[in-house]
């Protein structure tokens, strides 16, 4: 069963016949009619580089609202070593930044990810490189800490890979080693300790996601680790075994788990399982994949999601981006198409919404320094 595509206009318009759930081999449930979903695209915004092959290569901040709502203010995309951060509209009175992170010595760096984080007292630009972990103030202008983050051998390529808190309490942040490390804060001036190291997967970290204190970590092999942290460690709670292709993206909320596959696949796993009173003599225990479906024809990109709604996106390297709703029918758990686009002759390597309501998003696409826009 297919959605019917019309396009008048500049206008994408989506009307869906009832569609099944996406349980395997569970197919009796069939899906309400969705509400029909129009998004218009708008100007695009100029970078002043490129954007780097980088998964996940778009970061959001709202200046105004902080962690309250409202619409996203500003833009993070990654140029090799350098980040591009530049204002959402031209009303806002931000000016573009061009942060460089500096090679050391020998030892060329190279940018991997990029995010604003709300950490402790303050809002703060959280970068992962080749070189390590660096922490700047929002604006992206000063550096107020750095870590090597790095556990394999120099000759190697070594990068840090992975960026979420907890709580808004610690950081974590993954590596090419398949390490985590979990940084606490100490007072109004962002400095951080060191807490915990854990070698949970034998592969390069690809991303991770938190709620709470509840973490998710994924690696190039396709293997989900979930955590719970109990205030001085991260205690591995459950595994979800590899589907046969990386894991690109995660995305924890409310009792689901989120994870979009090099495969073009997305998985939604039941995380409410996770046991908050774990103390170390509990097993590991399986987590309960509730729906998927075939989404892309290429490598997922980049996953993020409205919170307000439910709405979850997609972009990927088959030039789609895709708007889905999660939700539940009758107890199942259903993932269904609201809204699909093509950025023609383009590789997308980035996607965010621009507010919680699912209004408004953006997308990056590989060697263009153009960032395109939609709203409804």
């Amino acid at each position: 069963i297919r959605d019917i595509i019309l396009l008048k206009s500049s206008k994408l318009h989506i009307k869906p016949f009832k569609r099944y759930s996406g349980v395997p081999g569970l197919f009796s449930h069939p899906v309400y009619e969705q509400t029909r979903i129009m998004y218009e695209r708008e100007n695009s915004l100029l970078l002043s580089a490129s954007a780097s092959a980088l998964c996940n290569n778009l970061a959001v901040i709202n200046r105004k609202a902080g962690k309250s709502g409202g619409n996203a203010t500003n833009i993070a995309v990654v140029h090799q070593n350098n980040i591009n951060i530049i204002p959402v509209t031209e009303s806002e009175k931000n000016k573009p930044v061009f942060l460089t992170v500096h090679s050391n010595g020998s030892v060329l760096c190279e940018v991997t990810q990029v995010l604003w984080c709300d950490l402790g007292f303050e809002v703060v630009l959280v970068v992962g490189s080749t070189l390590g972990l660096h922490i700047y103030d929002r604006d992206g202008v000063e550096l107020l800490f750095s870590h090597p983050c790095i556990d394999g051998p120099e000759e190697e390529y070594n990068f840090v890979k992975g960026i979420a808190t907890l709580n808004n309490e610690v950081l974590c942040v993954g590596n090419s080693s398949g390490v985590l490390r979990v940084f606490g804060v100490l007072d109004e001036e962002t400095c951080l300790s060191f807490m915990d190291r854990k070698e949970g997967h034998m592969d390069a970290i690809t991303d991770i996601a938190s709620i709470d204190y509840r973490l998710a970590s994924a690696d190039d092999s396709g293997v989900i680790c979930l955590w719970y942290f109990n205030g001085t460690e991260l205690l591995q709670i459950a595994t979800v075994d590899t589907f046969g292709s990386a894991v690109t993206s995660l995305f924890l909320w409310k009792d689901w788990l989120a994870a979009a596959y090099g495969s073009g696949h997305i998985r939604i796993f039941d995380s409410s399982k996770i046991n908050y009173t774990y103390d170390g003599s509990r097993p590991v225990t399986a987590v309960r994949l509730l729906t998927e479906t075939a989404a892309h024809a290429r490598y997922i990109t980049a996953m993020d999601v409205a919170l307000g709604v439910d709405y979850l996106l997609t972009a990927s390297e088959d030039s789609y981006v895709k708007i889905w709703r999660v939700c539940k029918n009758n107890n199942v758990t259903e993932i269904n198409l609201l809204c699909s686009s093509q950025i023609s002759d383009q590789m997308l390597v980035g996607g965010r919404f621009l507010n919680k309501n699912g209004t408004g998003f953006c997308v990056s696409a590989y060697d263009t320094n153009l960032v395109h826009c939609f709203k409804t």
